[in-house]
């Protein structure tokens, strides 16, 4: 009677993992899918929208790195981009922006980016970066504008030097 449910368990176990096998298989092929896809798609367009592509690396940089930092109770404490959110859908907005053509591609692009350069800028500058006071900028900070004036120089270039 026990070796019988013992028997029945481990049946059970082993169609379990067969089938969790089946599962990461189906999964990996579709992963290796989009994989190729987006390498075909990438090696089709012009050299100026890779360089907005590869621009998404800086991008995540922007995002993750801390942008001032301020000493109190004899260690450092970090803040991190409070217009990061804002970074993300930027960065989503030209890769996607990447599949149209035309003169609004370049308009949204600029214009988005240029917001949002603005507003990076200002944070600081009217003092609502942080309350601590002193405070001092970060590497984060610095790619924050560094991004936006990348993705403004490669859609001007895009579109100026690069129409199909």
């Amino acid at each position: 009677m026990i070796m019988k449910l013992l028997a029945e368990i481990v049946d059970i176990l082993v169609f379990a993992i067969v089938k969790i096998k089946e599962i990461v298989r189906a999964l990996a092929a579709i992963l290796m899918e989009l994989l190729d896809r987006g390498y075909r798609k990438f090696m089709e367009i012009d050299i100026s929208e890779k360089l907005i592509v590869v621009t998404t690396i800086p991008a995540f940089l922007a995002v993750v790195l801390s942008v001032a930092q301020y000493y109190i109770f004899e260690s450092y404490f970090y803040i991190n981009n409070p217009l990061a959110v804002y970074m993300i859908g930027i960065v989503l907005v030209m890769l996607a922006s990447v599949f149209f053509n035309g003169g609004v591609k370049c308009a949204v692009r600029v214009l988005v980016n240029g917001y949002y350069l603005g507003w990076i800028i200002y944070l600081p500058l009217a003092g609502e970066l942080t309350k601590a006071n002193p405070y001092s900028l970060r590497v984060g900070y610095y790619m924050n504008i560094a991004v936006p004036i990348l993705y403004i120089v490669a859609s001007l270039y895009s579109y100026f030097f690069a129409r199909e």
